[in-house]
């Protein structure tokens, strides 16, 4: 692995490999006498990114999506995980070197970026791919191009070597590998430098590039070829020139289709005047960026606050539509010149500003100190001294000597965290004047760990703030580094972890363990955490610690006859009539209809009822309710016989209306309430 700060380059990481099917022909060695044994032949499938790049693969990209920034200065990239992902499919057979993607950068009226199409027509018509079938998305994108621009701004076959290659670094010494385990990733560069644009003073305005990760399998012959002699060649870069713009013919197109389609004066020249504004919808007239909507119209803000306000899920592809809006034109149908199709793996869109760069920044940085003038000072008007004639001159304030200590310190102005304003002292690093460092005394200097315990008294009483300033710059200029985070945070995880493992493991080993501390009634410490999480999962998977349950009632089996409307069941089963029934319920009620109806009874008995059988069965009932009845009044108070059926048949002639059990036992209830 790389020390820290330095990274190594390789040309290329071949795999063992490359994508597609293979054949595993195999054969026995036959003695004489042995079986025959056939051969047997086995097909094995290489599989690879072909038509989409897997998210994870994708480590970062320069510039960033959807950003506006000086990045004139830098050729575009875009890292992957994988080693040796550019070199997993081949595009000349005599070459296993060459790469089959390219990064290509394409400005706003170049270009014109599909939606979701099946991949069949994601490559230019009448091209064939090796293997059709070796396919690992059903849909992906296409970037169609004319011949101009790919002969102006594609890579020539001899640059597509040298614009991918493999890069090792140090994965605890870079922020970009904070995905990556090994330390090998693959790099793809493009080879155009996107420039701002320019008005008509020559002024830089912003520029909008999209950038696309093509597959060059098939077509690795439509990209330009290399010059014949470099050497007499003499290249002159014009930041200002114009590659091809559509983007007004697209424009006219869209207001006028008629006169578009009939052949109508449509420009399909390149375009050299200023930047052209052309709308989403406008300029898509297959309508496959309408989702972006006002969020690609309103810019990268815009782009950001969409994909926070919608779900997760659609906030991928808003985003993807969004920032290719601007390349949604009907390309094909503006030109005569051929054109051809890539299919898209990976995009994003960026704004060049024109803006300077840092480095250009910090060569202009003015480093005179507070009160310098720059230039020279404009000539005063007349009435500027007209007013300096007749106004006396402000006093000239006395400025006080510094307050110097032998020691380099000097006195500052200082406020306090409770709002009082003091006098603290302040030693640079570079005074001169040299200073006795305090020296530890078991390996750690006696200072706290943060900047405001770092002041430490004088003896005059006054704070000495310099080393909590030093110790706060370094503490921020750590921190502004992405690769000291990263590992910072690791380091914790890491860390506290294996501490918090460390402490439980000798809480468990310790005197107070978990049965010690059962049976000598102190605090239970890891027994508890322990049965705190026994518990825990005993709630959350009970069948596993407590053993399947069983409902308490069993619902039985279903009654099939019992289906249907509940009152038509009924009725039927007691031999009523229910719409003469639910007739007369709306008239007196459901109550006084059923007392109402009359039960139908079977006019004559069945013969089958007569026998030695159903007489034996008449008497077992018969014996059956005696004995129910004994059994009922025997806990009763009192005594009652019921009468005999001459008694009875007495007291229906004398009108009394005949008595039953029923009517004997209530009447035996009310006696004893008296």
């Amino acid at each position: 692995m790389p020390q820290p700060g330095f990274f190594v380059l390789h040309p290329a990481v071949l795999p063992p490999l490359k994508a597609g099917t293979y054949t595993l022909h195999g054969v026995v060695e036959q003695l004489p006498g042995d079986a025959v044994i056939a051969p047997l032949d086995t097909y094995v499938t290489v599989s690879s990114p072909r038509f989409t790049m897997p998210p994870e693969q994708i480590l970062s990209t320069y510039p960033p999506a959807n950003r506006e920034g000086s990045f004139q200065e830098t050729l575009p990239q875009i890292v992957l995980k994988r080693r040796t992902l550019p070199w997993e499919r081949g595009v000349d057979p005599a070459d296993e070197h060459l790469p089959w993607l390219a990064l290509v950068v394409l400005a706003e009226g170049e270009a014109s970026l599909s939606g979701e199409a099946r991949v069949e027509e994601c490559v230019t018509p009448g091209v064939a791919l090796p293997h059709p079938d070796d396919r690992d998305t059903a849909t992906s994108l296409y970037l169609t191009v004319t011949d101009t621009v790919v002969k102006g701004v594609f890579p020539t076959r001899d640059d597509v070597r040298l614009l991918a290659h493999v890069r090792e670094v140090d994965i605890h010494d870079s922020e970009l590998l904070g995905g990556d385990d090994d330390g090998f990733v693959a790099v793809v560069i493009a080879n155009r430098l996107p420039q701002p644009a320019f008005d008509g003073h020559g002024n830089p305005a912003p520029k909008k590039y999209l950038a696309c990760l093509v597959n060059l399998e098939g077509q690795f012959d439509v990209l330009p070829p290399p010059p014949p002699d470099i050497r007499l060649l003499t290249h002159q870069f014009e930041a200002t020139a114009v590659v091809q713009d559509l983007r007004s013919a697209a424009a006219y197109g869209a207001s006028d289709p008629d006169r578009s389609v009939m052949g109508g004066a449509v420009s399909t020249q390149a375009v050299a005047a200023g930047p052209v504004i052309v709308a989403g919808p406008a300029a898509d007239p297959t309508g496959t960026a309408t989702r972006a909507g006002a969020a690609w119209a309103a810019g990268a803000i815009g782009i950001d606050a969409a994909a926070v306000s919608v779900g997760a899920h659609d906030a991928a592809g808003l985003v993807r539509d969004a920032m290719a809006g601007g390349w949604r034109i009907g390309l094909e149908y503006l030109v005569l010149e051929p054109t051809y199709r890539f299919p898209v793996l990976a995009h994003w869109s960026f704004t060049v500003s024109g803006d300077p760069t840092f480095e250009q920044l910090m060569k202009g940085l003015d480093v005179g100190l507070i009160g310098t003038l720059v230039g020279d000072l404009p000539p005063k008007t007349p009435q500027q001294v007209d007013v300096e004639r007749h106004r006396a001159p402000p006093p000239v304030p006395a400025r006080g000597v510094p307050e110097v200590a032998e020691t380099g310190h000097i006195g500052l102005a200082h406020q306090t965290r409770r709002g009082d304003h003091v006098t603290a002292w302040f030693r640079g690093p570079l005074s001169p004047h040299p200073t006795t460092r305090e020296k530890p005394l078991d390996g750690r200097l006696p200072l706290a760990h943060t900047s405001d315990q770092l002041r430490t008294a004088v003896p005059d009483g006054r704070e000495d703030v310099s080393l909590a300033a030093a110790f706060e710059i370094g503490r921020l200029l750590a921190l502004s580094q992405p690769a000291v985070v990263n590992a910072l945070l690791r380091w914790r995880q890491e860390q506290f972890g294996a501490e918090r493992a460390a402490h439980l493991a000798a809480h468990a080993n310790g005197p107070n363990t978990f049965f010690g501390a059962l049976f000598d009634g102190r605090d239970p410490g890891l027994g508890g955490l322990l049965g705190r999480h026994l518990v825990f999962a005993a709630s959350d998977r009970p069948e596993k610690v407590l053993a399947p349950t069983r409902r308490l009632v069993d619902p039985g089996r279903p009654l099939d006859y019992a289906r249907g409307d509940l009152d038509e069941l009924m009725a039927r089963g007691l031999g009523l009539n229910l719409d003469q029934i639910q007739a007369a319920a709306q008239q007196v009620g459901i109550v006084g209809a059923l007392a109402g109806t009359a039960v139908s009874v079977a006019e004559e008995r069945d013969p089958r009822l007569d026998g030695p059988g159903f007489a034996a069965l008449g008497a077992d009932l018969d014996h059956a309710a005696t004995s129910l009845a004994a059994d009922v009044l025997a806990g009763q108070r009192g005594s009652w016989a019921a009468p005999s059926m001459n008694a009875l048949i007495e007291m229906g002639r004398q009108g009394h209306p005949a008595t039953d059990a029923l009517d004997g036992l209530l009447g035996t209830f009310e006696e004893g309430s008296r």
